[in-house]
């Protein structure tokens, strides 16, 4: 199992339109929606948003990583939305955020979802992949870094 088998050149945004932490939410579980992975986009944005009051999932380094488990999905999904304004999502280092993954999980794919944050936080540890993460232009130079930096 990859992050690329779960983020796909489809479910990027390379330039989220979204200037509010909600907003960028809404306009990717729009896309996920859109593509048929979201089966209660209204129940799976509340239980994203319940999960943000626990505390902010901007972990720093321009980048968040909003989640939750629920049945309103289908399976595990992931998105991710590129904000070139920067996006106040109140992270732990201060910083304005322009790299977001959206990620849901229903709850009998918890294991894999699970699998999946570690293996992104691990990655997003790595100076060098946040450099290249960071200066992809298109979907598809971000899938690429993924692949390439993926073990």
């Amino acid at each position: 199992m990859k992050f690329t088998d779960y983020l796909t050149r489809e479910s990027c945004i390379m330039d989220l339109r979204a200037s509010s932490k909600d907003g960028a939410i809404r306009e990717l579980a729009d896309l996920l929606t859109d593509q048929g992975r979201i089966k209660d986009e209204e129940d799976f944005i509340k239980h994203v948003r319940e999960r943000e009051m626990l505390g902010s999932t901007g972990i720093g380094n321009h980048v968040a990583i909003p989640h939750c488990p629920t049945q309103s999905v289908h399976g595990v999904v992931v998105a991710f939305g590129r904000s070139k304004q920067g996006i106040d999502f109140q992270s732990y280092d201060g910083s304005e955020v322009n790299h977001i993954f959206l990620m849901g999980t229903n709850p009998a794919d918890l294991n894999i979802y699970l699998k999946l944050l570690a293996t992104l936080s691990r990655l997003l540890n790595d100076r060098i992949f946040r450099q290249e993460f960071a200066n992809a232009s298109t979907a598809d130079d971000l899938i690429a870094v993924f692949k390439r930096h993926e073990k």
